[in-house]
């Protein structure tokens, strides 16, 4: 089944049916509407050494990524999107845009055009190919315990997951260091997070999110800019005319 999910960051909104994969969907039509969310955010989250041996201790570098992102207001970039699971491999690309406290602009751009935004009160995700929007309650209260919730300085690693340095995954830029992140409290939504951080400034260059099935959606930032003014309108949607709108509850 697949799902829309910001950044596979975690969190889903809808699904319809067709190949699994972080994007969202509709029960009839394919609304993708999850992990956006869970995921945009899934971004905010050393000198290393050969292998798993790294210069600096796990609690620095903890409390390095967290007061990196703990004065982000906003952010912005661009981000190339790998989904694996058993006999499936997709890419998808575009840019974002996120502002605390919880509104956010997806543009997925290859290989389907695809807009998804929440404006702190809704989210709006519209397929131009299938001239559908696809409208669901959404705050940033939503954003808890997922990847984007970290990604905006709003939440509180230590308390949220348990850490670790990572041992299964490799590093895909030099200068940089990989850290798990396992929530204390199971989720439904992913089993842990891997983070790739600049070991100099604690940037956040790749995040990993493995589900409880096994599947992998990874999100390689780049171009991220943190703290820019963004335009308002960036976060406002206007429903095209002549679409078809789908309006969802939370419960379904």
């Amino acid at each position: 089944m697949q799902e829309f999910r910001i950044a596979d960051f975690g969190l889903r909104m809808n699904s319809r049916g067709q190949t699994v994969k972080p994007t969202i969907h509709n029960p009839q039509s394919e609304i993708r509407n999850s992990y956006f969310i869970n995921f945009a955010l899934a971004i905010i989250f050393l000198s290393c050494l050969h292998s798993t041996t790294y210069a600096v201790e796990l609690p620095d570098v903890i409390s390095g990524l967290q007061g990196r992102y703990a004065s982000v207001e906003t952010v912005r970039g661009d981000f190339l999107q790998t989904y694996r699971a058993p006999g499936i491999s997709q890419e998808e690309s575009g840019e974002f845009w996120l502002k605390k406290p919880g509104v956010m602009r997806w543009e997925y751009r290859s290989p389907e055009e695809q807009v998804f935004v929440a404006d702190g009160t809704e989210s709006f995700l519209y397929v131009p190919k299938d001239r559908q929007v696809t409208v669901q309650p959404f705050s940033a209260a939503d954003l808890h315990s997922t990847p984007l919730e970290f990604l905006l300085g709003s939440g509180n690693i230590s308390r949220s997951c348990t850490t670790s340095w990572e041992t299964e995954l490799k590093t895909k830029a030099e200068h940089t260091l990989l850290i798990r992140l396992t929530p204390r409290k199971a989720q439904g939504e992913y089993s842990f997070l891997v983070l790739e951080l600049d070991s100099q400034t604690f940037d956040l260059r790749r995040i990993a999110i493995r589900e409880p099935g096994g599947s992998t959606t990874e999100f390689l930032l780049t171009n991220v800019a943190t703290n820019e003014k963004l335009d308002k309108k960036l976060f406002q949607f206007k429903i095209p005319k002549g679409v078809e709108v789908i309006r969802l509850n939370n419960e379904q």
